[in-house]
């Protein structure tokens, strides 16, 4: 693409994933550079980064055949791998992004991420009032919601004796599954039930209940099978 640097596009959420794009190219002053709504796509590339098994099998091929791009996917294990790519590379090297929200803002707020033109995204029209109301991006300007939903506990009923109906049944579990439980490897996927497990806001800030939630996950740390 055209331009002295590259903005990504990003995709994110809140308990939700954003997309985020790197698409358009730096004029002099800075300003992003506007698109071409009749551009020859078959004569793009485009690579985009998203997490392992997210990304339907048949979804790029059938974009390519639709449109003849090139699209070349990689995938990320965390956030915060795919965000110290885009920040040690200045956004080179990606189209598009599938970040968790809180992260998204945070590419944006280091001048990585397109201005998104709404004249070309007609399926926003179709997302529900709550995905246009982010305090992260409002008015979605440089990102858009790909999925949201609930984080929970999974468990085999064929070989847990009772069914966990508390993050504490994770944090701290019962002898007999002490070494056989897994956590997600990611901050706020930590951070989250250790606060709440603790009685305190998953959004705390508070000093002394962070360093209840640091320690409880310390804790848990020995229980575990991995993360």
């Amino acid at each position: 693409m055209a331009g002295s640097r590259k903005r990504v596009v990003a995709a994110f959420g809140a308990v939700a994933l954003m997309v985020v794009a790197a698409a358009c190219g730096d004029d002099e002053d800075g300003a992003s550079e506007a698109l071409d709504p009749d551009a020859d796509l078959a004569a793009q590339t485009l690579t985009i980064s998203n997490w392992d098994a997210y990304t339907p099998e048949g979804l790029i091929p059938a974009f390519t055949e639709a449109f003849g791009t090139e699209v070349n996917l990689t995938t990320h294990a965390t956030n915060e791998e795919i965000v110290g790519k885009l920040l040690q590379s200045d956004g080179e090297g990606f189209d598009v992004a599938f970040v968790s929200a809180q992260f998204a803002q945070q590419l944006n707020e280091a001048g990585l991420l397109a201005t998104l033109d709404d004249s070309l995204i007609p399926n926003r029209s179709k997302l529900a009032p709550e995905a246009l109301e982010l305090k992260t991006d409002p008015g979605l300007t440089f990102s858009i919601p790909y999925t949201w939903g609930t984080t929970g506990l999974c468990y085999r009923s064929d070989l847990v004796s009772e069914a966990p109906d508390s993050w504490m049944d994770l944090l701290r579990p019962s002898e007999d599954l002490v070494g056989k439980t897994t956590m997600l490897a990611t901050d706020r996927w930590l951070l989250l039930p250790a606060l709440k497990a603790l009685g305190f806001s998953a959004n705390s800030t508070d000093e002394d209940e962070l360093a209840q939630a640091k320690d409880l996950l310390i804790e848990a740390k020995g229980t575990l099978l991995a993360y």
